[in-house]
């Protein structure tokens, strides 16, 4: 697997000859737990043109932390006079620890005083630079075993991974061991066509401790079909729950699913661009109606597929239950590739609204009681995938065939003085650079780092992205070439493991945090 590229490494490059010096005074992130990481706040002078890796040595020395000079690698042997008691006391500090810099609460990527003089700052004064612990590049933990077709979908959910194929299984997978090894604990075979879109809820406030043990998956595929499938996690049996008619009349490609007051609300879009909106209990009784017999799985889309094993049947004793849309209405013109609750609290807890992005180029708002869109952004491009931020209402990010991730807030006013639609805008459409090769398939943000998401391609690649600079945090190759990168998903019991499917049927997953707590 090859290693994390630092795709800003070429910034890192510092002019340690004596120069022009500028004033500068260091504050520590507010979102830094560990506070013994904080340096003095007195200005002190710098090189005019210092950059990151320079300042984080500066940080370091202040801490009383080792210091690494990049020339110490390939010191004179024959240069031994005072050396062995200055490593001596190197060896006695702590670890050095790499830091990242924002200045104007954008990350820092030139000199000091390009950035300084780029945002109109005055260099009479000492400029304002605000340090926190860098994120780490991924580290791949280790993969999956082969599964028989693509793998489409995924989101992790408390202690499990739950994927789905483009044989039409669902399986649940579980990390276990030190080293997080991914198992394999339930599976079953859900649809007739390849699943296109998964969504997992639980209901943690239930009165029955079943459902409290429980995660209900929603799926979709190209077969028209949208089910949830029930998974128990204390005896790992998958079942199916229940069959949603009389919404879609083509293919299923989004869905988004919450748990609310002991009922499952789910939102799910076709490639007609019709929106359903769906409502019902989790503790409501079956009516006894038998599950379709399962059937064999679709053939092979690729021709690389060795295995031939078949998802287990579900359980002869599983019935389900069928429910019709809550509502449904003609949301985009084109395929919809993306809808939305919000992963917030805060939207999850009024599911008044739901975002969601088509094929037409635009992201909508829609009032889910009156079934009328609040808010229009068109865009200049398909929209591929769509997520919304964990630590923000309304904040969205997109992928798109054009290689580009673009960022959204659907925050804005929605209405003006007569009433009447409000305009908006993408935040900036130039904010994040094109910087993958191929369509970007799904795009998700980080839930512990309200700046940090993921994105993966069609090029195979996984790429890391703080949204306080244009360019990549790091870049990944997770796919052997000619084969597509097709999901992501954010997991972990803090959130810093990623794990990608695609085109070569392996679940990876890589360890991605930052140096320090924070």
């Amino acid at each position: 697997m090859a290693p994390a590229r630092n795709d800003n490494s070429s910034d890192d490059n510092d002019d340690d000859d004596e120069g022009e010096q500028i004033r500068v005074a260091f504050v520590l992130d507010s979102s830094v737990v560990d506070r013994s990481l904080e340096v003095p706040t007195e200005p002190i002078a710098v090189p005019s043109d210092i950059r990151r890796k320079g300042l984080s040595a500066v940080i370091n020395h202040l801490l009383d932390r080792r210091v690494v000079q990049d020339d110490e690698k390939e010191k004179n042997s024959d240069d031994e006079s005072g050396s062995e008691s200055d490593d001596d006391d190197e060896s006695d500090k702590l670890p050095s620890i790499p830091f990242d810099f924002l200045i104007q609460q954008k990350l820092l990527r030139t000199g000091v005083e390009t950035a300084a003089r780029r945002y109109g700052l005055s260099l009479e004064e000492a400029v304002s630079i605000t340090y926190f612990p860098a994120q780490t590049a991924p580290e791949h933990q280790g993969d999956s075993e082969e599964l028989p077709d693509w793998i489409s979908a995924m989101t992790f959910h408390k202690t499990h991974l739950c994927t789905g194929g483009y044989d039409g299984s669902i399986r649940i997978h579980r990390p276990s061991g030190k080293q997080q090894t991914l198992k394999t604990v339930a599976s079953i075979h859900a649809h007739e066509g390849p699943i296109k879109c998964l969504s997992v809820a639980s209901n943690s406030s239930s009165k029955d401790n079943n459902n409290n043990n429980s995660l209900w998956i929603a799926t979709g595929s190209l077969d028209q079909t949208l089910t949830t499938h029930k998974f128990d996690s204390t005896t790992n049996q998958l079942t199916l729950q229940t069959k949603y008619i009389n919404g879609h009349s083509a293919s299923v490609g989004c869905v988004d699913t919450v748990c609310k007051n002991n009922n499952l609300l789910m939102a799910s879009g076709d490639w007609d661009g019709g929106l359903c909106i769906w409502e019902h209990s989790t503790e409501e009784q079956h009516d006894g109606d038998n599950a379709d017999d399962d059937e064999e799985p679709t053939k092979k889309r690729k021709k690389n597929k060795k295995k031939d094993q078949k998802a287990s049947a579900p359980k002869s004793s599983s019935s389900f239950t069928q429910h019709n849309p809550k509502a449904s209405w003609r949301a985009h013109v084109s395929q919809m590739s993306g809808v939305s609750w919000g992963n917030d609290v805060q939207s999850q807890q009024s599911c008044s609204s739901v975002i969601t992005g088509s094929w037409d180029n635009s992201i909508k708002v829609w009032d889910v009681e009156r079934q009328d869109c609040v808010l229009t952004l068109n865009g200049s491009r398909v929209v591929s995938c769509l997520d919304t931020s964990y630590h923000s209402s309304g904040v969205v990010a997109t992928g798109h065939p054009d290689c580009t991730v673009r960022l959204w807030d659907v925050r804005t006013s929605t209405k003006n003085n007569t009433g009447s639609e409000g305009a908006a805008s993408v935040v900036n459409d130039s904010t994040l650079k094109p910087s993958h090769k191929g369509w970007i398939s799904d795009v998700q943000w980080s839930p512990t780092n309200p700046y940090v998401l993921a994105s993966t391609s069609y090029d195979g690649t996984l790429k890391i992205w703080d949204i306080r600079s244009s360019l990549p945090l790091y870049t990944v190759r997770t796919f052997p070439k000619e084969e597509k990168g097709l999901c992501l998903a954010y997991g972990g019991e803090n959130g810093n493991v990623i794990y990608t499917g695609g085109s070569d049927c392996i679940v990876k997953q890589y360890m991605c945090s930052s140096s320090s707590s924070s």
